[in-house]
């Protein structure tokens, strides 16, 4: 399995007043350019581009996470910054997912400690297939055996966070960290919208 930014979860000339350095994620903030995030001396590297969305791939931002190989800045056409995911590093030689847990539940905690409790959790393998303890991140991997998941809700800045721990193979796993920002819902909305009338323009 490749590691990637695939996943799911329900992120200006002038950054708007109500938005601080703080409301984003990685010392960003939401609505920025990018070319206000380039001036921060961040290297952007393009990615995709699809209706008006463009996710752009970087090494390193303003403020980085220990653990992270890359990151990803998605970009709207009309609200600019509005998603930001985190990959780590992957996690070797660890079967049992012990390290990967560990890793985990490391940031769950920081997170926890900024935005409060998560809106929602899910933690539990061996649903199916892969039940063994030593089959963990095979589990993660196989669709319906199990999720290693947290999600929040910053009533705040109106952002959401998802962190999950991925499987890739035994013994072989990493972590995703999911920014959305105020006006994601807008921008998936917008998206869907496009795709519907391009299929229809299709026919």
């Amino acid at each position: 399995m490749v590691k990637n930014f695939a996943i799911v979860f329900v992120f200006i000339s002038m950054v708007p007043a109500v938005c601080s350095a703080d409301d984003g994620a990685f010392g960003l903030a939401w609505g920025m350019t990018k070319v206000q995030v380039e001036k921060l001396g961040v290297k952007l590297e393009p990615s995709s581009a699809k209706l008006g969305i463009e996710t752009l791939t970087t090494e390193k931002l303003p403020k980085n996470v220990s653990i992270a190989e890359a990151y990803s800045l998605t970009f709207d056409r009309k609200h600019n910054l509005q998603k930001v995911m985190m990959v780590s590093k992957d996690i070797d030689n660890d079967p049992y997912g012990s390290e990967g847990k560990k890793k985990y539940a490391e940031l769950k905690e920081s997170l926890i400690t900024k935005y409060g409790q998560p809106s929602d959790v899910l933690e539990k393998v061996g649903g199916k297939l892969w039940d063994e303890k030593d089959e963990f991140y095979q589990c993660l991997a196989y669709a319906g055996c199990g999720m290693w998941v947290a999600l929040f809700e910053d009533k705040t800045s109106g952002q959401n966070i998802g962190l999950q721990l991925e499987g890739m193979t035994r013994g072989k796993g990493y972590i995703h960290l999911i920014y959305e920002g105020p006006k994601w819902s807008e921008v998936v909305d917008a998206m869907k919208a496009a795709e519907a009338q391009s299929d229809k323009d299709a026919l």
